[in-house]
């Protein structure tokens, strides 16, 4: 069996939607589909503007039909707030922005049976459990099952720390992680797809874009772009032998021509890998690009869209 990995992390975001029109009111904002608002239901999605570019993104987990909890990784509180509370109107519904507590992430196929050895709940994909107030769900960043545990209490989160590091689970880097996700082909909002950017750019359509539900900001300008459309610019896999540089920084082509942006480096043992934003008509798999400080090297298109 491979290893079980933990991560331990801080969230950037919590928030609680709750009110008579909360169910409504974020299945207008939100690029996935919220139904059936039906407690239990853990649902990955984008925060789009008007554009359909991409503001934030984050996990919402519905306690009942009248409140959701929304946890980010990386997009801020302030963030999700803001593009909520500027578009409610009418509606019955209440924003709370509230301390983003602490997580762990648990990574590997034998994830679920060591959640089971520590008596706790293994969520079906699409819910979370919260026992102890200990809130998990199927997570975002391996090809391997992965979980996400969170909870308001650092305490409690010390504890679990303690009794998974027990049961033989070996804790790793943020450097470690991100390169799993790497190799997993999953984009980081809103570092590699951020305010600028479609979800079509990243590889989010059909993967926490929805194509099916009704009205939601930002729907048009994405199916029209699936429908007829074709996106100019992809993310991709790069790397490099130097040291990982620091981003954003422009990438450019054997012509001098600036074909894009590295968005993310991490180290690696024979450099480092990252994720870059590039013209598609000029990005050819194994072409060396230049950069301030050095060369990188395209390895693949980084995430495909699901059918």
């Amino acid at each position: 069996m491979t290893p079980t990995y933990g991560y331990e992390y801080k969230p950037a975001a919590h928030l609680l939607a709750s009110d008579e029109d909360a169910a409504d009111f974020l299945q207008s904002q939100f690029s996935n589909d919220l139904q059936p608002f039906k407690p239990g239901r853990c649902t990955y999605g984008l925060w789009l503007d008007v554009k359909g570019k991409v503001i934030a993104d984050s996990f919402v987990l519905c306690e009942r039909e009248s409140q959701f909890r929304l946890l980010s990784e990386y997009s801020l509180t302030a963030t999700i707030a803001d593009k909520l509370e500027r578009h409610v109107i009418a509606d019955d519904v209440v924003t709370k922005s509230l301390p983003e507590g602490c997580s762990l992430a648990l990574v590997g196929d034998g994830a679920a049976t060591i959640l089971r050895s520590l008596a706790m709940q293994v969520p079906d994909e699409g819910t979370f459990t919260n026992k102890d107030t200990i809130y998990t769900y199927r997570g975002r960043r391996s090809l391997e099952p992965c979980f996400e545990l969170w909870s308001d209490s650092a305490e409690k989160i010390s504890d679990l720390k303690r009794r998974l590091v027990q049961a033989g689970v070996d804790f790793i880097s943020m450097q470690q992680i991100e390169l799993m996700r790497l190799a997993a082909g999953i984009p980081s909002i809103p570092k590699e797809i951020g305010s600028s950017d479609l979800p079509g750019e990243g590889g989010l359509v059909n993967n926490g874009v929805s194509l099916n539900k009704g009205c939601y900001l930002g729907q048009e300008v994405v199916a029209r772009m699936h429908n007829v459309g074709r996106a100019q610019r992809a993310l991709f896999l790069v790397d490099g032998t130097s040291e990982a540089p620091n981003c954003p920084v422009a990438v450019y082509n054997n012509d001098s021509k600036q074909i894009g942006e590295l968005r993310s480096a991490f180290s690696a043992e024979d450099g480092w890998r990252g994720v870059a934003l590039l013209k598609i008509r000029y990005a050819v798999t194994g072409e060396l690009l230049s950069y301030d400080s050095g060369e990188a090297r395209i390895v693949r298109l980084f995430a495909k869209e699901e059918e």
